[in-house]
């Protein structure tokens, strides 16, 4: 038979223990983890900093050509491409028009394509970055291409390149 425990009084000696040893701290190579992480850190940093110094040395992007370079080269690719022989006066008439309102965007910050020729007036009036006579020729020029572009007018072969010409000169005398 088992004997039955009883309580044991408090303040008495029959309750106490011993006090046990030290207690090993869990993780006795934590400093090697922390100085394993630490290298892999500076690994990475490393590694990324060759990474984006190698993107600042690659090639430099080439200079963008200036307004008037750039519309009289898409001009001189518009007329070798044969529209005016071929008879597409509205793909020709767009392109010399597009060609014009991106000058004229790029040049003098106007957005032109993204405007009506009325508004595009309105703006180019308001601005006075063209003297009178050139906003003349734009109103001409650009009423011209919207009544081939939309109202289906079909100009004569001389007429397209008497507008080609014109365009030409805006841009040589407004660069």
């Amino acid at each position: 038979m088992s004997m039955p425990s009883t309580p044991v009084p408090p303040g008495s000696a029959a309750g106490l223990h011993d006090i046990r040893g030290p207690v090993a701290v869990p993780g006795e190579w934590l400093w090697l983890w922390i100085l394993l992480g630490l290298l892999v850190l500076a690994g990475l940093c490393w590694g990324a900093r060759r990474f984006f110094q190698r993107a600042k040395t690659a090639e430099p992007a080439a200079p963008v050509p200036p307004a008037w370079e750039a519309a009289l080269e898409a001009m001189a690719q518009l007329e070798h491409s044969g529209c005016i022989g071929q008879g597409r006066v509205k793909e020709y008439y767009s392109a010399l028009s597009g060609i014009v309102r991106r000058y004229i965007e790029d040049r003098f910050d106007v957005r032109a394509p993204e405007m009506t020729t009325e508004e595009f007036m309105d703006a180019i009036r308001l601005s006075e970055k063209l003297t009178v006579a050139q906003q003349g020729f734009l109103r001409d020029f650009l009423n011209g291409s919207d009544m081939v572009k939309f109202a289906r007018s079909i100009p004569a072969e001389d007429d397209m390149r008497r507008v080609m010409a014109l365009a030409r000169v805006f841009v040589e005398e407004t660069r």
